[in-house]
């Protein structure tokens, strides 16, 4: 099933083995992170373009999945792949063939957690789905379809601008949904910082758009991965390669004792150091001297300028 999709985005399927001793597959080797660890590990959340970047190419993985005929059903961070470097310049989506076997699994879990929620905490396959899950998937697992697969997407969205998942963890998530389910309605607050950078406000509001397109309550309202890469096509979003450096200083003493919203970077790999403005850093504090940070950079007058300035951990 896995080696039926072939697409850049999805991490190729090559060979399966089986005997009385040992199954197993053979996959694509990926140098990098799954999306869930560079959460954890390098990004508080990701600044509109490079959401936008990552939102694009799993829809792309996605729709050539359903395109064949195939559900992912575990559509999750850690089923992404991310090479290491500061753009993100491969993402592929993997393990359609565990998925399969992880279907199984959940659905097992899903109908003993009907009599027992306990196992919820006992299933490493379930707890890692459940944030992700769409509320028909409660009702009835198996039957649920494709439609899954965008409420997903429209969940690691937001966990891209945000950090955190839509709907939480655990028995959280899922009373959280069924609650939504309930209303017919979903309601989720815009990431705290939207507005605030006047350079990327439409970017924002077109993003928020599409994720709002893939976590509709009804399945069949939701927009399809064809639909959310078209909407995808026509974002404008930066793609120019990305850097790591550290703030140098930020705020600047002007000679009558003014202050000045600027700053500069010291680049990781080069020790060049890049002016930015406070109006392009992505972060719930700061800036300040010290922070890690991604960003590009463009030339300017008479400095090269550095944006968008994200916050790494």
């Amino acid at each position: 099933m896995g080696a039926r999709v072939n697409h850049p985005n999805v991490a190729a399927t090559f060979d399966y083995f089986e005997d009385d001793n040992v199954t197993f597959m053979i996959e694509e080797y990926i140098v990098g992170s799954d999306l869930g660890r560079r959460l954890a590990n390098d990004f508080v959340f990701f600044d509109p373009s490079l959401a936008a970047h990552i939102i694009h190419h799993i829809a792309r993985a996605l729709h050539e999945a359903h395109r064949v005929g195939i559900c992912h059903r575990d559509l999750k961070p850690s089923n992404i792949m991310t090479s290491d470097d500061a753009s993100l310049s491969v993402i592929k989506l993997t393990d359609f063939g565990i998925a399969k076997l992880a279907e199984s699994e959940i659905a097992v879990e899903m109908e003993r957690f009907e009599d027992d929620e306990s196992t919820l905490t006992s299933s490493n396959t379930v707890l890692g789905a459940v944030p992700y899950m769409a509320p028909e998937c409660w009702a009835d697992w198996k039957a649920a379809g494709k439609p899954m697969d965008i409420w997903a997407l429209g969940c690691v969205g937001y966990q891209l601008l945000t950090g955190d998942a839509p709907f939480g963890t655990g028995r959280q998530a899922i009373a959280n949904v069924i609650r939504a389910e309930q209303f017919g309605t979903v309601d989720i607050k815009k990431p705290s910082w939207f507005g605030r950078h006047p350079s990327t406000a439409p970017l924002e509001n077109e993003l928020w758009n599409i994720l709002q397109s893939c976590i509709k309550v009804d399945p069949s309202s939701r927009a399809t991965a064809e639909a959310v890469i078209t909407a995808c096509d026509d974002l404008c979003y930066a793609a120019a390669p990305r850097r790591k450096g550290i703030v140098q200083q930020f705020g600047m003493r002007y000679p009558d004792g003014g202050k000045a919203r600027t700053g500069n970077i010291k680049d990781s790999e080069t020790n060049e150091y890049w002016f930015f403005h406070g109006s392009d850093f992505f972060g719930a504090e700061g800036p300040t001297a010290g922070q890690c940070v991604n960003f590009s950079v463009y030339p300017g007058e008479p400095k090269a300028r550095s944006a968008p300035v994200l916050l790494l951990r």
